[in-house]
């Protein structure tokens, strides 16, 4: 389970959503249609998730060096 809060400068409480990790992109995203032009930040088990603009999770990016392959490309 994952536990991500979503603390948006609109609201005087942070709205708290337990959910399974399979399904945090699709409530990041209902929350991003449903406040849209709200400032507002999401947490994952306290850390910062990065957000797109439609407030969607942002993938961590992978870099290679040259001599670096990722197994099984």
């Amino acid at each position: 389970m994952i536990s991500l809060e979503f603390v948006n400068s609109e609201i005087d409480e942070p709205e708290v959503v337990q959910c399974a990790r399979s399904s945090m992109a699709t409530i990041m995203a209902w929350y991003g249609s449903h406040y849209a032009g709200d400032d507002y930040l999401v947490f994952a088990h306290g850390k910062l998730e990065p957000t797109d603009f439609n407030g969607e999770p942002i993938p961590a990016q992978i870099e290679l060096t040259a001599n670096q392959s990722i197994k099984g490309a």
